[in-house]
């Protein structure tokens, strides 16, 4: 009979929440970057972990990138140009948020270049023709009246390493550089003659999109990824100096100056929230659209599905 009593008194105790388990999610990025600081410092502090989540960070050629995303292989990724691209061909995959709206290309050169009128005659090392890099050069020459090729030749050189080992070397004049390789050119005496960023404006280079298959079956996770992702860019920026500690594990091959630099750019050019205005999207959205062809018009709807990350800078901002 007592027995009986413990047995029906545990059985009216309500048992204590079971903690939710967390569930690994992939993305997929085109490289480890310096760019996608808030996101390894989100997996460090916790911050995916608190959202029962546990990302994991693959890195894959950007070529193969869109097909994984479209069959379930990855959930997310952070390309965000050729999501666009895809969108607007008329593949089911939308942008959901933006991580850096500023371009993050410079134009260095040697010591005795003093400006951009100073390249007439000389080189440019690009990563490749018809790539960002490419309209990066094109775009530093016009407003000194110069022009590619016309009186500037523009070498293809790939990788931004080559490019900076070809610069710092001497065997280039000029180069089209990003962070971190930025901050050790400055460290080399070469001089920074343009940062695209104060002559195109907002120009996003990288964000998070997933499928419309993932934002129609599973909305709770994408708002999860989502907020979890917004607070790790509002932690990153508001405590640099503890996340660089952090990052400095992440990125050993670098020195702390050179990563400091690096991080104090890309926390000025990232969005403060995930958020960017709709009609800079749909400038890109037009532009591929005539790249491509496409004579209908391509509304910003069928490309970016933005509600999700409103109502989670919403939640947060209650929050704070």
């Amino acid at each position: 009979m007592i027995l009986l009593a413990i047995l029906l008194v545990l059985s009216v105790v309500p048992a204590k929440a079971a903690q939710p388990p967390v569930e690994s999610i992939r993305i997929g990025i085109p490289g480890k970057l310096v760019d996608f600081a808030p996101f390894f410092v989100g997996i460090k502090t916790g911050i995916y972990r608190s959202e029962g989540l546990e990302p994991q960070f693959i890195v894959m050629r950007s070529g193969i990138i869109i097909p994984a995303l479209l069959s379930g292989e990855l959930d997310y990724t952070t390309i965000y140009g050729s999501t666009i691209r895809s969108a607007v061909s008329g593949l089911p995959l939308k942008i959901i948020a933006t991580l850096i709206t500023k371009q993050s290309f410079f134009l260095y050169a040697q010591p005795e270049i003093k400006r951009v009128q100073d390249l007439k005659g000389k080189r440019i090392a690009i990563s490749g023709f018809a790539s960002s890099t490419d309209k990066a050069a094109r775009e530093a020459l016009k407003p000194a009246g110069l022009e590619a090729l016309r009186d500037v030749t523009l070498i293809a050189m790939g990788d931004t390493n080559v490019r900076f080992q070809s610069l710092v070397s001497g065997a280039i004049e000029a180069a089209i550089l990003t962070p971190p390789y930025t901050v050790m050119a400055e460290q080399k005496g070469m001089r920074n003659l343009v940062w695209l960023g104060d002559l195109l404006g907002d120009t996003p280079s990288n964000g998070l999109s997933t499928s419309v298959r993932k934002l129609q079956e599973r909305p709770d996770q994408v708002q999860r990824f989502l907020r979890a992702s917004v607070r790790s860019m509002i932690y990153t920026r508001e405590h640099k100096q503890d996340a660089l500690p952090l990052l400095m594990k992440e990125f050993p091959g670098l020195e702390r100056n050179t990563l400091a630099g690096s991080l104090d750019f890309y926390v000025k050019a990232m969005s403060p929230d995930g958020r960017i205005a709709d009609a800079v999207v749909q400038e890109i959205i037009n532009e591929q659209r005539e790249l491509l062809g496409v004579k209908s018009e391509v509304p910003l709807s069928q490309v970016a599905d933005f509600a999700p990350l409103n109502r989670v800078v919403k939640e947060l901002s209650a929050g704070r």
